[in-house]
């Protein structure tokens, strides 16, 4: 398939050739990228097919792709939802929160620890993990599911209608090559928002991290309360070291990957955000995000 270029600054070819020689070297089917500057889509490009197999779908910006890990983003954000429109403290003790959850199971752990991805990964005798614990306290706390959280916060007043929490197949869906058989597969849990089944397109992740850059305003509107995003920001002074709400932060970026490849980097300076997606990823994975990220750098500084 000839790749479909819908939008493209030159300055970004080599980010092209990146991506699609990425793609090509750890067996990606599919391959899409865009790039956000000054508020505005420069590069939209998308190659491949939503599996290997004879009849696969072509990818598309309609094609929604699994971001895994990415979407501790989604999770962080409600968290910080959460606690600045309930007006509760970042230290409060998760036990303090969820009283029919025995507390032996929580020890000490904070909403900062859940933020902050510190502390233990499971609890109790089911294995809970820290994200379905987020999950409960976001729901205990206002009512509502992440998701329910979410799109009415964030995915509705943006119009991003190609961003769900899969629970029941669709055309659209592109395959990913993680099943331990190497078949090609879809992942179909629950819509609550905490699952391995977030699937968008690369627009909506691409503006997801735009949300973000502007600290809520988009779209010439205040979409969520600027708190939100401070909230946030102090965290991340306290422990920079640390995944933030979904984000790891660098000195020039900061960014979040899922396990397929799915990748969302934002440069503050440059008013950019860049969003590679694939579906089957490289062993080489600090080395990959890390590539990405300058060379979208650098390929901005070149651009100015």
């Amino acid at each position: 398939m000839k790749d479909i270029l819908i939008a493209n600054n030159s300055h970004f070819d080599s980010l092209i050739d990146n991506v699609q020689q990425t793609q090509n070297r750890v067996g990606s089917s599919a391959g899409a990228l865009v790039i956000i500057q000054d508020q505005e889509i420069v590069t939209e490009w998308y190659d491949g097919y939503h599996h290997h197999k004879k009849g696969a779908q072509k990818v598309t910006s309609d094609s929604l792709f699994n971001i895994y890990s990415t979407r501790k983003t989604y999770v962080g954000l409600a968290t910080a939802i959460a606690i600045v429109e309930a007006g509760i403290d970042i230290d409060t003790l998760v036990s303090d929160l969820l009283e029919d959850f025995p507390k032996e199971y929580l020890a000490d752990v904070t909403l900062r620890d859940l933020a902050t991805k510190s502390g233990p990964k499971y609890f109790g005798p089911l294995q809970i993990e820290r994200e379905e614990l987020a999950a409960k306290v976001i729901e205990r706390i206002t009512g509502f599911t992440i998701n329910q959280l979410i799109t009415e916060k964030v995915l509705h007043p943006l119009q991003l209608a190609n961003t769900e929490w899969v629970s029941k197949p669709k055309e659209n869906l592109v395959c990913d090559y993680q099943a331990s058989d190497g078949y090609a597969s879809v992942r179909i849990e629950s819509d609550e928002g905490h699952e391995r089944n977030l699937y968008c397109s690369a627009k909506d992740l691409a503006v997801w991290g735009q949300l973000h850059l502007n600290k809520g305003f988009l779209n010439e509107k205040q979409i969520l309360n600027s708190s939100i995003f401070e909230l946030m920001e102090n965290v991340k002074n306290d422990k920079t070291e640390k995944r933030i709400f979904g984000w790891y932060y660098q000195e020039d970026w900061y960014y979040a990957t899922g396990a397929t490849g799915c990748h969302c980097v934002i440069l503050p300076e440059y008013n950019t955000v860049g969003v590679r997606m694939l579906n089957k990823y490289t062993d080489d994975y600090k080395d990959d995000q890390l590539t990405f990220n300058k060379l979208l750098l650098d390929c901005i500084k070149g651009k100015r």
